[in-house]
């Protein structure tokens, strides 16, 4: 029967390859070749054995990458020794002339292709040459030789996880064992001379955990999945969402909802996969937790076929927990592994994961969306239970987490012992070194932990690299949008070129759920907004923070991010110490527009005392316009005289009328509040006012120098100086030119109006209060 098997595809080693080698090179090449001629059945194994063997001793001759060589032989060594354990079991079991099966044969032909492939590759490593010139070369040639030889080391491990899956005396002759206990086991069974009460009375009880007792606001997610186990028996459902974002209690949840309940009755296991790293492992802590007795020293493989027997026969629910753990390092073997489950006639699947890119098994439809935060109200009706009650502090701190199920549970718990508004104050400056308690080396008990596993999982630092950029930004980066505008992410696929694989690292990070796609609108415009959960994004920027050469290289496309997004990057930069700062000042420097927010534009202020008086103008008058804004006019008053004052230093005819301008701005908008016009002496205050940003808008000829816009808002604050003398029953003394009667109810059309201004200002005189008075506007409406 030996002589029957295939070997095709085997290697095959050329003459000229050994006559070009040397030592322990050339022997491993001639054993290689020798075991490769053979037919692959149990005393192949002494051949291969003996070519690894030799093989081991090849790093004692390379010259270089020896720490990486020493790898590929530690592995070797390993495979070397299970093959030898395998072989000894054949010969004790009286199989030592036995043909190998299929899967071990073609195991071994890998083997030997790796084996000769890693000979090839290390012979480069070495010299047989004194010649210094000759051991230069090689050593600069070090870097490429580091890739080959890594690369073969990472194929000699990849080999002995699958001879360690394979490579058994169990695997090799299975179906022979099991037939003959079943044949045993039946005819037992099936003996009239055995008394029944000597047959099994009991069967495997499975393992539930309790319903989660403080669970609120996830009646739709547990209603999906319970209408899909229900109404598509056997189904399979996917729990999917980031770590901390309450999959576990969802899927505790639906197990033990009444209808699953009276599906399954106690046929409902759950499982935790967080302590399996392979399918095997799955395997056994599965039947465990189906209660299966397997003994001690059973094979992976005859503990498979149990369970299955097993499940084949029964009907209920399995529910496998952070599957994300062994999916991560064992992906194609748990893929199988769940196909497998998926194919049994009655036991529905439920598994829960942080990866969405759940594995290829044919999913219920419609499956769930990936678990979204709390809304506020589950998270305050959660906070309420563990800590009884809340103000606005509380309110402030679970926002502050973007409602984050394990971010909420934890600051409760630390709320028991501490006032919300004292650990308020502690997340401002500890963010996510908050979020823990007793336990903290766990991931239920410190959330910091639990983030850390899942980029632990990227295996990919530009994935890490474009989640560090993210998290600059609370609002989120534009990935589509519906006009012509670049997106966000565009741009930085742009600068970043071949320094950053950005869309690769955005699908990762999507597959890990450390990222999430949200839609808005923006000015009327439909967008998809990249964004991170806020306890994720703290995390990064405490300990992943984007480097100097990265944040840099975004200098050039800031400008042209939204308002929000621009804010934040510049906010960021100069939270940071050189460069970084530096680079973010000067942009603020020469274009104050850039942002919107109070306190960068403070601090670049008192970052720049000592340039030029315009430019400090400049700036003041930037802040004056913030402060506008938000209604805070005694702060606006400050800062715009400090930008006249610098201004009449710098003698900036320009500047002294845009500042003028804005205090007049600052009076009118206040009055439009119900503000300061009742004031005679203020009202003469901003008489002058008036006057001058009238004298600083003309030329030296005295002639209108600005635009008709400027005249018009000038005018408005005539108008309101009016509207406050009138309250104090004064005469008015000038004509603000917005109103064509006496009493300021008819006013003008104001595009008309600045056509008469225009014609105007070729006339002589160029005195305000003359022009105010004769230029007859025409009235539009009443008011």
């Amino acid at each position: 029967m030996s002589a029957q098997i295939r070997t095709s595809h085997r290697i095959v080693i050329s003459e000229k390859l050994k006559e070009n080698t040397q030592g322990a090179i050339r022997t491993t090449i001639e054993l290689l070749s020798i075991a490769a001629q053979m037919t692959q059945s149990v005393p192949y194994l002494g051949a291969i054995s003996t070519a690894l063997t030799e093989f081991m001793k090849i790093q004692d001759e390379v010259d270089q990458c020896k720490d990486e060589c020493k790898e590929a032989m530690d592995d070797a060594e390993q495979i070397n020794a299970l093959i030898k354990k395998f072989r000894n079991k054949c010969m004790e079991s009286g199989r030592e002339e036995s043909a190998l099966n299929e899967t071990l044969r073609e195991a071994f032909t890998e083997l030997e292709r790796i084996v000769l492939e890693c000979i090839t590759t290390l012979q480069k490593c070495k010299t047989d040459s004194k010649r210094k010139r000759d051991r230069l070369r090689l050593y600069w040639k070090r870097a490429d030789l580091l890739k080959s030889v890594q690369v073969c080391a990472a194929k000699m491990g990849k080999a002995l996880q699958r001879f360690d899956r394979t490579l058994h005396v169990d695997v090799a002759f299975l179906l022979e064992d099991i037939r003959v206990v079943v044949d045993e086991i039946r005819d037992t069974i099936q003996s009239p001379n055995l008394p029944q009460d000597n047959m099994p009375a009991t069967s495997p009880t499975w393992r539930l955990r309790a319903a989660p007792l403080i669970f609120y606001g996830r009646d739709k997610e547990v209603n999906h999945a319970v209408d899909l186990i229900v109404r598509q028996a056997p189904a399979r459902v996917a729990v999917l969402g980031s770590g901390g974002i309450g999959k576990t209690s969802i899927a505790l949840a639906v197990l033990h909802h009444p209808e699953v309940k009276a599906l399954y009755a106690d046929r409902r296991c759950f499982m935790s996969c967080e302590t399996t790293t392979t399918a095997d492992e799955i395997v056994g802590a599965l039947a465990e937790a189906l209660g299966l007795q397997i003994e001690k020293g059973t094979s992976t493989a005859t503990a498979r076929h149990h369970l299955f027997s097993y499940l084949g026969s029964v009907s209920g629910v399995v529910c496998l927990d952070n599957l994300e753990t062994p999916w991560d390092t064992d992906t194609a073997a748990v893929e199988d592994l769940l196909a497998e489950i998926a194919s049994l006639p009655s036991v529905a699947l439920l598994v829960t994961s942080r990866v969405t890119d759940s594995p290829l098994i044919r999913w219920s439809s419609p499956p769930l969306d990936p678990i979204a935060p709390f809304s506020i109200d589950a998270a305050l009706q959660t906070w309420d239970v563990i800590c009884t009650g809340h103000n606005e502090h509380v309110v402030k701190l679970v926002k502050a987490v973007d409602c984050v199920p394990l971010a909420v549970t934890l600051l409760a718990r630390l709320a028991r012992s501490e006032p919300a508004e004292t650990i308020w104050a502690r997340w401002e400056k500890e963010h996510t070194e908050l979020l823990h308690s007793h336990g903290a080396a766990n991931r239920l008990n410190n959330l910091g932990v639990s983030i850390e596993l899942s980029l632990q999982a990227l295996e990919y630092q530009d994935a890490v690299d474009v989640l560090s950029i993210i998290s600059i930004f609370p609002d989120g980066l534009v990935e589509l949008q519906g006009n012509d505008d670049t997106p966000d992410v565009s741009r930085l696929e742009d600068i970043f070129g071949g320094r950053l694989a950005v869309r690769r690292a955005l699908t990762l990070l999507k597959q890990l759920s450390l990222i999430y796609v949200e839609g808005s609108e923006r000015l009327g415009i439909q967008i998809q907004l990249i964004r991170v959960l806020s306890p994720i994004r703290h995390h990064m920027q405490d300990h992943h923070r984007v480097s100097d050469e990265i944040f840099l290289m975004m200098a050039s496309i800031a400008p042209h991010l939204y308002l929000g997004t621009r804010n934040a990057y510049l906010l960021f930069g100069f939270d940071r110490e050189g460069l970084c700062r530096e680079r973010c000042f000067q942009m603020v420097v020469s274009e104050p527009g850039l942002t919107t927010n109070v306190n960068l534009l403070a601090r670049t202020i008192e970052m720049a005392r000592t340039f030029e008086p315009h430019k400090l103008s400049e700036l003041h008058r930037w802040l004056v316009h913030l402060f506008v804004w938000d209604k805070t006019y005694v702060k606006a008053r400050y800062h715009i005289t400090e930008a006249i004052q610098l201004a009449e230093k710098s003698g900036d005819r320009k500047a002294l009328f845009e500042n003028w301008k804005d205090w007049l701005w600052i009076f009118v908008n206040e009055c439009e509040d119900g503000g300061a016009e009742h004031d005679c002496r203020f009202l003469d205050e901003v008489q002058e006012a008036i006057q001058k940003a009238w004298k600083f808008g003309c030329d030296e000829s005295r002639r209108w120098d600005r635009y008709s816009g400027d005249y018009v808002s000038i005018a408005w604050a005539q108008h309101f100086v009016n509207e406050g003398r009138r309250k104090l029953h004064m005469p008015v003394v000038h004509r603000s030119g917005l109103y064509s009667d006496d009493g300021s109810t008819v006013s003008v059309d104001l595009w008309d109006a600045s056509d008469r201004l225009t014609e105007k200002s070729y006339e002589a005189p160029w005195d305000l209060s003359v022009v105010l008075e004769s230029l007859n506007w025409p009235s539009s409406s009443e008011s």
